[in-house]
């Protein structure tokens, strides 16, 4: 057990729409990967990981953060998954960084973590096997009364052979242990998975296994492998394991590296159920016109599922993806939220969208940020997750990834919501900053819900740099949520302290912009 540093650091929150929208801890936090969980009888309490050995806890909604440092003997990298339980112990499992080995050997375990209190953690070192890797793991706790296995903790994760080899001879696949004395101790790791991937860390790999129970102790498992989206099911605590089911096809497979702005993203599996026990799996894949959509299947029984149902309600060639999905506790089914470009015409910018999935009828598309997130461009990376939590008749809580134009690193943006369900957000006047460092232009995207002309500037203390005229035959270009792109040359951009304003009679947004 090792408990590092921990210290107090404030929010502070100004926005008044309903979805509200602020970095944590300003510029200071960097990371990416966020996992949270709610307590689900106290929405003040609130956990949160992400890919930076930091665990924050909150008990007065966010407004300020206890930060526990963790040093677990195992190292720790990413891929972080943090659940508070119904008994109140606070679960956690990420990769390890054994600080004897070189990359990517140094990920030789997964490493799971418990604390009864919230601030000592107790870690364990998971399925060790020689110089062999282990990666992205996900696990789910039982928490069905009625089920023979309540309590029972399942943890699936992918191991490598030799990460990134194209030889024949190295392979993947999916493993998983289970606990029944909340997380304790574990099982012997075992392979659930029929057929063996590549270890390329690329399609053909058996990647982004997920687990849930249903409520008469069956447990399932998906991932994705070979273009396929797969399932397996145990009937006896996670001990034995059937013969793996083909769901669907995933055009275009999990990993794609096509999406503008972006390094690499994916469209990796999550799986939960609704208030009466019914099974949903979202992902994301091509679609026949070469875009990125996001879908999923339903089940009754968990046994067979409908065809591919189409989440995004957009026509648009924008794309989707990074999915994640939880049953929402104040409607009692899933909700999914996702990167969307659907309103950036260059792809360089996207919005969090979300949307309640009711049976085999998905809902309306909400779009969750007050400003668009700028995607970082090809030598960047935003992680492989984002995440959300909900508590019944309170509201949920997420946090994605996004880039701080201040600090111009990776920033945790949270964005919260109180009532039953969070309403579309009208963008407000806004201004924001695209640092896609494989482009000779600056990307600043303009948020116009003015109801005339306005003038867009670059300045230097009282210098003007640049200068846009929009007027309002212009307004026919910025399509339903009037988002402009402009591109201003990296040359014209001045060395040191410069401000880009968005304004229109009497009222102006400022944004200051520090350029090297």
């Amino acid at each position: 057990m090792r408990i590092i540093a921990w210290c107090l650091f404030f929010v502070t929150i100004s926005l008044s729409a309903q979805v509200k929208n602020y970095f944590l801890g300003g510029s200071e936090i960097s990371g990416e990967e966020i996992s949270i969980s709610l307590n689900t009888t106290d929405r003040d309490d609130i956990w949160m990981a992400f890919n930076n050995s930091r665990v924050l806890h909150s008990l007065n909604g966010g407004k300020q953060w206890l930060n526990i440092k963790l040093n677990p003997v195992q190292g720790f990298y990413g891929d972080p998954v943090i659940y508070k339980s119904k008994q109140g112990a606070i679960y956690l499992a990420h990769l390890a960084k054994n600080p004897e080995k070189k990359w990517p050997e140094q990920f030789d375990c997964i490493v799971f973590e418990r604390s009864t209190n919230g601030v000592e953690f107790h870690s364990k070192g998971i399925g060790k096997n020689g110089n062999k890797m282990q990666d992205k793991p996900w696990f789910s706790v039982d928490e069905f009364s009625e089920s023979p296995y309540y309590g029972n903790i399942y943890l699936a994760w992918t191991e490598f052979d030799k990460y990134g080899s194209d030889a024949n001879s190295d392979s993947s696949r999916i493993r998983l242990v289970s606990s029944s004395d909340f997380g304790a101790n574990f099982t012997e790791p075992i392979t659930i998975s029929d057929v063996s991937g590549d270890a390329q860390d690329d399609d053909q790999t058996a990647e982004g296994a997920v687990i849930t129970s249903l409520h008469d102790g069956t447990v399932l498992c998906v991932w994705s492998r070979d273009d396929t989206l797969w399932l397996d099911r145990s009937m006896d605590g996670g001990k034995t394991w059937g013969k793996d089911q083909a769901l669907c096809r995933m055009k275009g497979g999990w990993s794609y590296s096509e999406i503008p702005g972006m390094s690499r993203a994916n469209g990796l599996p999550f799986i939960c159920l609704d208030k009466k026990g019914r099974v949903y799996i979202v992902y994301a894949t091509e679609n026949n016109k070469g875009d990125w959509d996001v879908f999923y299947l339903y089940s009754k029984d968990g046994k067979s599922f409908t065809n591919p149902i189409k989440v995004n309600d957009d026509n648009s060639n924008g794309d989707q993806f990074m999915p994640y999905m939880e049953m929402d506790k104040n409607l009692g089914f899933p909700r999914v939220i996702w990167y969307d470009t659907r309103n950036s015409k260059t792809g360089r910018f996207a919005h969090i969208y979300t949307s309640v999935l009711k049976n085999k009828c998905p809902q309306h598309n909400v779009n969750l940020t007050l400003e668009p997130i700028p995607l970082p461009g090809r030598d960047a990376f935003m992680g492989d997750y984002i995440g959300f939590s909900t508590v019944k008749n309170e509201g949920g809580f997420a946090g994605v990834t996004s880039i701080n134009s201040q600090s111009k690193t990776n920033g945790v943006l949270i964005l919260e919501w109180f009532g039953k369900k969070p309403k579309r957000n009208l963008f407000p006047p806004s201004i924001t900053i695209n640092l896609n460092g494989n482009s000779d232009s600056v990307w600043v995207a303009l948020c116009i819900p003015f109801e005339s002309s306005c003038t867009f500037e670059l300045k230097m203390g009282n210098k003007t740099v640049m200068q846009k005229y929009y007027g309002h035959a212009d307004r026919s270009n910025f399509g339903k949520y009037e988002l402009m792109e402009v591109a201003i040359p990296k040359k014209i951009i001045p060395v040191g302290a410069s401000t880009f304003i968005l304004s229109r009679s009497n009222k102006s947004v400022k944004l200051n912009f520090w350029s090297d």
